[in-house]
């Protein structure tokens, strides 16, 4: 896990986040602070009310473009959560960018508005009806 995160904090500043949609597919994501990385797959899903890879791996991916299941679990606990107004679609669109980022600057993270496992650790997460942070 910290060879991950080491990996990632490396490639601050190299370009662009590139991460696996599936299927072979890949996008690009853009943001603030920009990283290059193919060490981690993309949310599909979520377990226990958090997004998760299919095999309930919460250590993945979400950005602009994807839209799925994962996000509309990532927007409901932004919205419910943590203070952000926005809609809950289940498309990581600008909007969601916006939120993950305020969430990240109010962290004291690093800001780059691109959801992982960074922010998930100071994220709190919708589950039923109340808000809890994330214990792996």
């Amino acid at each position: 896990m910290s060879r991950i995160r080491g990996a990632v904090a490396a490639a601050v500043g190299a370009g662009a986040l590139v991460f696996s949609l599936g299927a072979g597919t890949a996008g690009a994501v853009s943001g603030a602070d920009e990283v290059t990385t193919s060490a981690l797959p993309t949310c599909v899903e979520s377990w226990g009310f958090v997004p998760a890879t299919d095999d309930g791996d919460h250590d993945c991916l979400l950005g602009q473009g994807v839209s799925n299941n994962a996000v509309r679990s990532l927007q409901r606990s932004l919205y419910f959560c943590n203070g952000q107004d926005i809609a809950v679609d289940g498309i990581y669109g600008p909007n969601t960018a916006a939120a993950v980022r305020a969430v990240q600057r109010s962290a004291g993270i690093a800001v780059d508005g691109v959801y992982g496992p960074n922010t998930r650790d100071v994220m709190s997460f919708r589950i039923y009806s109340d808000c809890q942070d994330f214990n792996g």
